[in-house]
């Protein structure tokens, strides 16, 4: 066989449980060996259409191996509305939904149940409220009159907003027609409907989707009232999570935040409903009149927080030109300086190296375990120094470096067309 043909065929990548290699040499011996006893001009043709079936029934094989592959490791994602989770599974569960938001006003005041998941595993529900009592559990009612309590398991709230979870671990028989009592007096009914969550086999297939600097994010668009909802989800490393998509942003970054433009180039100002789960991933503008419109939603760039530790020593008294440098989620940092500020204090100087020309920046980290203050760069948003206590008659002292966060650059661009998502 010529060397052509060889390095040909030696290109094609082999699944390794195929051994199609061993089976390729058996078929190259049988041929040289015929070969030998053909005229030369036969010999040549006879190795093309031979190695021409052989590349075919490599291929072929490459072919159902990967698709088999594939359909080995392809998931069933289910996305639940609200809570803003995608469940990857085997196979698609009967999973029951809340597919849009229901607001409720009390009093002076008004509740929205953002979100309800029922599965076999668990119910969860999650709700906000403003100038209304924090409720400690909710009582439903299915079509056929069986009653379920389930009992808050997290929440957070401040002088006139709350937000709560509200979780139950099992199955409950909750589908279809549904009633949630609140416990006010007189008690507050609230009718739902809770279908079955749709089953998709890519992020793609649940809404436009955008990928930059290695993170995949998926906007999930559908009208609720007179407003546009789009829900963000995210694929990326399982060594960072994401802190905000570019909603709240840095202070020094107030042109970098998420934005969205109608077809008229009008911005238009994004809402969200405070949630129990962090990052903020649900959002909501008012559609613009009109027929025909386009949106276009930018997110410039996301905050992250990486999951690394770095431990190091330095010194309690003030050192100037110190210039020690260590590594923490891939980015050198340089501390500059140590001042002592007293007895039991010191500011630490540091250098993040930061550029706006990168992918990606590190712009923040903390002390483990340890109270701290800040001061952060008005023009940019990254670290300048960290304020600490120190043990005292220490020369010194072992710190723990944690929590680095990461600012990741876009764009992510998506185009939600109304006619697409939000004529219903």
């Amino acid at each position: 066989m010529s060397n052509k043909i060889k390095q040909e065929i030696d290109k094609i990548p082999i699944p390794p449980d195929l051994h199609l290699r061993s089976l390729l040499g058996i078929e190259q011996a049988k041929l040289e060996n015929e070969q030998n006893r053909l005229p030369s001009d036969k010999r040549y043709t006879n190795i093309k259409v031979i190695a021409a079936a052989l590349l075919g029934l490599i291929l072929l094989t490459v072919v159902i191996s990967n698709t088999q592959v594939l359909a080995a490791i392809q998931k069933a994602l289910q996305f639940v509305p609200g809570i803003g989770i995608v469940k990857e599974e085997d196979s698609p569960t009967a999973r029951y939904v809340l597919k849009n938001p229901i607001t409720k006003q009390i009093g002076e005041g008004s509740i929205v149940i953002t979100g309800i998941m029922v599965d076999q595993q668990m119910t969860l529900i999650t709700i906000t409220g403003t100038n209304t009592t924090r409720f400690e559990k909710v009582k439903l009612v299915n079509e056929q009159g069986a009653e379920f309590t389930v009992k808050r398991s997290m929440s957070t709230w401040g002088s006139h907003e709350w937000s709560a979870s509200f979780w139950y671990d099992g199955q409950l028989d909750l589908k279809g027609s549904v009633k949630l009592f609140l416990e006010e007096k007189p008690e507050v009914v609230i009718p739902l409907t809770l279908v079955q969550a749709d089953t998709f086999t890519s992020y793609a297939d649940m809404g436009e989707t955008a990928t930059a600097n290695g993170i995949t994010i998926t906007a999930i668009a559908n009208r609720v009232d007179d407003k546009a909802r789009f829900s963000l989800v995210a694929q990326h490393s399982k060594d960072i999570k994401i802190n905000d998509y570019g909603f709240f942003g840095l202070y020094a970054h107030e042109n970098q935040k998420m934005n969205v433009m109608d077809s008229n180039g009008k911005k238009l100002p994004i809402e969200n409903i405070h949630g129990i789960f962090a990052p903020a991933s649900e959002f909501y503008f008012k559609l613009s009149e009109g027929n025909g419109n386009s949106y276009e939603l930018t997110i410039p760039e996301i905050y992250t927080e990486a999951q690394d530790k770095v431990k190091i020593e330095i010194p309690t008294e003030t050192t100037e030109n110190l210039n020690q440098t260590f590594e923490i989620a891939g980015f050198p940092v340089t501390i500059t300086r140590i001042d002592r500020l007293d007895d039991k204090s010191l500011r630490m100087y540091v250098d993040l190296h930061y550029s706006e020309n990168t992918p990606a920046s590190l712009h923040m980290f903390s002390l483990d375990s340890m109270s701290n203050v800040a001061r952060m760069n008005d023009q940019t948003g990254e670290l300048v120094y960290l304020e600490f206590d120190v043990e005292p008659n220490h020369e010194k002292q072992k710190i723990t470096f944690a929590r680095p966060e990461v600012l990741i650059r876009g764009p992510w661009k998506f185009e939600l067309p109304a006619d697409k998502y939000f004529d219903n």
